[in-house]
């Protein structure tokens, strides 16, 4: 009798490991499956980082297209996981001026030794919509940090997404840096020195991943 007891409690220990080993799987599966990879491609059509310099009496602005990186995102829980990487090549930005560029480059941007300025971000602090589904636009705080001159900052970004109708990410995002917070020398040109601020303005268009559109074909020809 206590042999037949142990081999029933055996049984039921291992149905019981079994049933929760095929349960966090499906779970895991599930979880991987609504996330969203994104992929920002340089100088894609659409593509612009720009920054603005102001003093009492000149003004400029710096451009470029050439910013990469990856967002991946539960677009139907927008609190739920994220994860962000955008990368600019700071030696790309052009400000009209090929000597002010040259200037920029060598003298405060330093970009031979940091040729890169990185973004990272893996929470969402709080959004104005729950979800993102296609045609919709929503606004979200994320917690990230800024890696700039060597020196990596954290703190708050509102980042404006819209989910085009093609399956396209539209991000687009102000904000402003100070170039004492990441040891950059303030440009000077005769006797005016440039404001510590400079605002930044971001727009980018990702696309998704290769995998994550042969999923959505996939489940499009399921329902035909």
């Amino acid at each position: 009798m206590k042999y037949r007891w142990r081999i029933a409690v055996a049984a039921f220990v291992a149905a019981t490991v079994s049933v929760a080993a095929v349960g966090s799987v499906v779970s895991a599966a599930a979880s991987t499956a609504a996330l969203a990879e994104f992929i920002v491609t340089p100088g894609a059509d659409g593509n612009e980082v720009v920054f603005e310099s102001k003093a009492t009496l000149e003004s400029f602005k710096g451009k470029t297209d050439r910013v990469s990186g990856t967002i991946t995102a539960d677009l139907s829980d927008l609190t739920d996981t994220v994860a962000v990487r955008i990368v600019v090549e700071l030696a790309s930005f052009d400000t009209g001026i090929g000597k002010r560029n040259g200037h920029m480059r060598d003298n405060h941007l330093e970009t031979d030794q940091y040729p890169e300025a990185v973004f990272t971000a893996d929470r969402v602090v709080a959004t104005t919509a729950p979800a993102l589904g296609p045609g919709q636009t929503a606004i979200v705080r994320l917690a990230g940090s800024m890696d700039l001159h060597g020196v990596v900052r954290d703190g708050e970004y509102e980042v404006q997404l819209t989910l085009e109708e093609s399956g396209v990410l539209l991000v687009v995002a102000e904000f402003v840096v100070s170039l004492e917070d990441h040891a950059i020398k303030r440009p000077k040109f005769l006797i005016m020195k440039l404001a510590d601020e400079q605002k930044i303005s971001v727009t980018f268009r990702a696309t998704p991943s290769e995998e994550m559109a042969r999923a959505e074909q996939s489940r499009e020809g399921t329902q035909k």
